[in-house]
């Protein structure tokens, strides 16, 4: 929430200017040396490489110091100081006052500091101990993923009068009604103003109260009210904004319900870990994710794996109508031990409080994921979670059939789909309950590809989403499946590919497509999409062959042409994925009505044609007797020797050593074309520049951007196989994430750019080979 006072803002942010030392010694209780550096929040304590390097590096004890004064007259106020994250536990002393060691990893920590702050030259000193600790969730056993570490989210002090209050909940329905919950310090009275668009529209001496005909937050119009609640007493006025959601959900055995309409959910797992910086990541580059995943992805739901994310992500979850689950932190391993149960305790109830006024959060994960069987750790945490928060669901998260569910929802990590025929368990083989079922892992580990793999796993693994995708819309009684996982991921050496990288996402690290993306994409309708999963060129594949090629598309159809001459028109074939709205399209002809060999009689050219494709995709020893004998008797007939037919076959499919061909898909909308695309030899190059922005704009905090480039060839084709070397150069207040030359992977590489809290004009000059491009960018 927001506070304020007047127009004068109760919440400072302390987020630049701070100074840092990568070691601790007891001297810096007194006095940093001169060697400490200024950093600004959020701030990882060791950048690294994208891969290959230590974990060691950064599990260090740092320290950080802030001198900072406070805005406002502190004289009869409560003081708070709260992080929002840091990693992982801190010693923390302001003007030499020990305020004891805090626990964060994931979740706010909130200090009273009344009694030791100053109106002027307040020294607060941070002495952080990032080290993997087995008494502290996650940790206990080696971990999938990496924590980093750093003071890695914002800093903010606030500013109370005596009277104030806390943890407000807004519960909310689609009938209008509201009921505001909250904790309050001292005496005041309290009124409530609801807004919609800034305009008020009811107003309340009462916490219970209801509007007409609300408008409700969906996934196509996400409609935000602001409820503004005043407290006033004799220590001072205070406001506090807190922005909810008129909408219902419900989880059934029969699937999920948003405002009473049944909806399929599909989704992806989300890290929050970046290239170079790990966690710590602008409010920007939060939000950047939210829109890749809803616009870019087109999926309906985010699962937050294995821990509360950044209210930044969320807020714009909220914004743009994109669901999500969140999770306690942890990763399959319990602990006995007493302080270990105890935090496991305070991580949730710090994330339910912190996350339950979204209304883009429909479950709260209250179980470890994929940990065995506590009846006592998880009934309280239940117990927990239903009484801070009764308008949302529980749901547990295993990866073993027939576990004990405490939950109200059954979660399970389907790994079955171990072969490309078989994508979901059926879920009557998982539980024998009748609660709401949600698949909530699925393929990941049981088929990884990284952006430089071979193009044939990169396909069939496209496939196997395909598959997964289609089973989830097979069974009704599944709510929904959330796939593993969005983006590759920093993981400890022990998993990966030895390189400190899990290959699992949709999206690379650099938050770049894979395959298996446009499946994704697909199943959406909200803008024409076709891409060809394949890049068609025979040499990658045994044989020379092309192998079964597939367009992912949500076009009614599209039309295959070869050098501008059509080849066929093809159909949504629902033969192998019955179920899933836009399924994958085979290219099962690539000669088609291009053949038109006046030597052969015209009846047999569509079967001569088809026999052709056959030999290109499958090999002509795939061919069958029968094909071989056909062949045999059309060059007895027409006199076609050996080598005229290999001259036709290069001529109209041309896998090898004959002319390459041009292919162009023009599909189609409600019999209107709506997109095309050409897939054809590669001659001319060049490196394509998305910006994400064109400005930084530095608030509470520095800001970030994205520059996405793509080697590409003149039909926009990616130059999977690129790893050309970038030189970038910068001018001007701003700093480019990794080192000044940086190379391709897989023909694509994402820059993110940060502002130094400083203004003024930037440049940016990418140049490799005889390209050169510039972005320039203003920094207010």
């Amino acid at each position: 929430y927001i506070i304020r006072h007047g127009k004068r803002k109760m919440k400072q942010a302390l987020n630049f200017n701070w100074q840092f030392i990568a070691d601790y010694k007891d001297e810096y209780l007194n006095k940093l040396p001169n060697s400490s550096e200024t950093i600004n929040i959020p701030h990882a304590v060791k950048e690294v490489p994208y891969n290959y390097f230590n974990e060691k590096d950064y599990q260090i004890i740092s320290t950080y110091e802030k001198v900072f004064d406070i805005d406002e007259d502190i004289h009869n106020k409560v003081i708070k100081l709260v992080f929002d994250g840091f990693m992982l536990k801190a010693r923390i002393y302001l003007n030499g006052h020990d305020l004891g060691i805090h626990i964060s990893g994931y979740v706010k920590v909130d200090i009273d500091i009344t009694e030791y702050a100053k109106q002027k030259g307040n020294r607060l000193l941070v002495i952080l101990d990032s080290r993997e600790d087995p008494l502290i969730p996650p940790f206990g056993y080696a971990v999938d993923y990496l924590t980093f570490s750093g003071i890695y989210r914002e800093v903010n002090l606030e500013v109370h009068p005596k009277s104030y209050l806390e943890n407000i909940f807004v519960k909310s329905d689609i009938e209008g009604n509201v009921k505001v919950e909250y904790q309050k310090q001292g005496d005041g009275k309290v009124t409530h103003n609801l807004c919609l668009n800034d305009k008020e529209i009811a107003h309340s001496d009462k916490d219970h109260f209801k509007i007409d005909n609300p408008m409700l937050w969906d996934l196509d119009n996400p409609v935000l009210y602001t409820l503004v609640t005043k407290n006033e007493s004799k220590d001072g006025t205070e406001e506090y904004k807190t922005r909810f959601g008129f909408r219902k959900i419900e989880f059934t055995n029969h699937g999920f319900y948003l405002n009473n309409k049944r909806i399929k959910l599909v989704g992806l797992n989300r890290h929050q870990g970046y290239p170079h910086v790990g966690y710590a990541m602008p409010k920007s580059i939060q939000e950047e994710d939210a829109d890749i995943l809803k616009y870019k992805l087109g999926v309906n739901i985010i699962r937050q794996s294995h821990y509360p994310q950044s209210e930044h992500f969320l807020n714009r979850c909220d914004e743009i109508g994109l669901l999500t689950i969140n999770e306690i932190p942890g990763w399959q391993h319990i602990s006995k031990k007493e302080d270990w149960r105890n935090q496991f305790a305070v991580n949730l109830q710090k994330m339910v409080i912190t996350q339950r006024n979204h209304p883009c959060l429909i479950a709260h994960g209250v179980r470890i994921d994929e940990s065995q069987d506590d009846h006592e750790l998880y009934e309280n945490a239940n117990k927990i979670a239903h009484e801070l928060d009764p308008t949302r669901p529980t749901i547990g998260v295993r990866n073993f059939k027939n576990s004990e569910l405490l939950e109200d929802i059954y979660g399970y990590n389907d790994f079955s789909c171990d072969r490309l025929e078989h994508g979901l368990d059926n879920p009557k083989s998982v539980k024998t309950n009748s609660q709401p079922y949600m698949v909530t892992e699925y393929l990941g580990h049981m088929f990884p590809a990284k952006p430089t793999s071979d193009e044939r796993i990169k396909v069939e693994l496209a496939l196997r989403h395909a598959r997964v995708i289609d089973d989830n819309f097979k069974y009704g009684s599944i709510c929904g499946a959330i796939g593993w996982c969005a983006f590759d991921y920093h993981t400890h050496v022990d998993f990966g590919s030895g390189d400190h990288i899990c290959p699992h996402g949709a999206f690379d690290l650099y938050r770049n497509p894979k395959h298996h993306s446009y499946i994704y994409a697909s199943q959406s309708d909200k803008e024409p999409m076709l891409e060809v999963i394949s890049n068609m060129k025979p040499g990658d594949y045994p044989e020379a062959r092309y192998f079964d090629i597939y367009v992912a598309t949500n076009c009614d159809y599209f039309d295959l042409f070869k050098n501008d001459e059509l080849v066929a028109r093809y159909y949504p074939k629902r033969n192998s994925y019955k179920y899933m709205p836009h399924p994958p399209v085979l290219i099962d002809d690539l000669v088609g009505q291009t053949f038109k060999e006046e030597r052969f009689d015209k009846k047999y050219w569509p079967k001569i044609a088809k026999m052709f494709t056959h030999a290109a995709t499958q090999g002509f020893n795939a061919l069958t007797l029968k094909e071989k004998l056909f062949l045999f008797r059309m060059m007895k007939k027409y006199k076609v020797t050996y080598a005229e037919l290999v001259d036709y076959y290069n001529t109209y499919v041309g896998s090898w050593g004959g002319i390459a061909k041009t292919y162009t898909f023009k599909g189609y909308k409600n019999d209107e074309l709506v997109i095309i695309k050409k897939v054809g030899p590669s001659k001319e190059f060049d490196l394509e520049v998305n910006c994400s922005k064109n400005e930084l704009v530095n608030e509470d905090t520095y800001d970030a951007l994205s520059i996405h480039l793509r080697y590409v060839d003149e039909n926009g084709s990616t130059m999977q196989y690129a790893n050309n070397v970038l030189s970038i150069k910068t001018e001007g207040p701003i700093k480019v994430l990794g080192d000044k030359n940086q190379a391709l992977l897989g023909g694509q590489l994402t820059l993110y750019v940060l502002s130094f809290g400083q203004s003024g004009n930037a440049k940016i000059k990418i140049s490799t080979g005889n390209i050169e491009k510039q972005i320039e960018i203003l920094v207010k």
